[in-house]
């Protein structure tokens, strides 16, 4: 049986690892630690149900098949926990662009939405898949970045950034594409 110096010892020593990777001193004592640690979740993934299909009703009217609601399901990357799951706003957004002549382009997301949609806030997971419209071969990669404006402490706007390659590995100018990202977003009410 551990007793309450060995519960010590370990949480002392996790936090000289934790400090060793921040590279500096953590402002916080054993309970402080171990409360964080047992809320560190991560999200993992998350998935919608959407289907085309449609019932119909005694009047006539569509109803639609499928809760088109979407999960974020997250863990506790240190503690082995069931998933928790939640219900936000996904945003599943489509854009068409290019490369410039640098061979890249940087997309903020903010400006491919109707103004209507009001302010938003992302969060992770940020999911992001480019595809090339060309005959000629091509490479993408993408990165993307959670945008935070003061006095806000949460992103609110995501920036995608498309780098093309042509077969030799060299940057690709002017390469039409096409990409698909969906983020957890919520109403940012100010």
């Amino acid at each position: 049986m551990a007793t309450s110096t060995d519960e010590t010892i370990k949480t002392g020593d996790l936090k000289s690892q934790l400090e060793a990777i921040a590279g500096h001193e953590i402002d916080a004592n054993t309970e402080q630690l171990a409360e964080s640690i047992i809320n560190l979740n991560v999200a993992v993934s998350s998935y919608s149900y959407t289907l085309p299909d449609a019932l119909q009703d005694d009047v006539g009217h569509l109803i639609p098949i499928g809760d088109g609601i979407g999960h974020v399901v997250t863990k506790n990357i240190i503690i082995a926990r069931p998933p928790v799951c939640t219900t936000p706003r996904l945003l599943d957004i489509s854009v068409v662009g290019s490369t410039l002549a640098s061979g890249n382009n940087v997309f903020s997301i903010n400006n491919f939405l109707c103004p209507t949609e009001g302010a938003l806030v992302y969060n992770e997971p940020v999911n992001v898949v480019a595809t090339p419209i060309s005959g000629h071969p091509f490479f993408l990669t993408v990165t993307y970045s959670l945008v935070h404006t003061p006095p806000f402490p949460f992103a609110t706007n995501l920036q995608v950034t498309v780098f093309a390659w042509d077969a030799n590995g060299a940057p690709a100018p002017n390469v039409p594409i096409h990409f698909r990202c969906r983020v957890p977003a919520s109403i940012l009410i100010v």
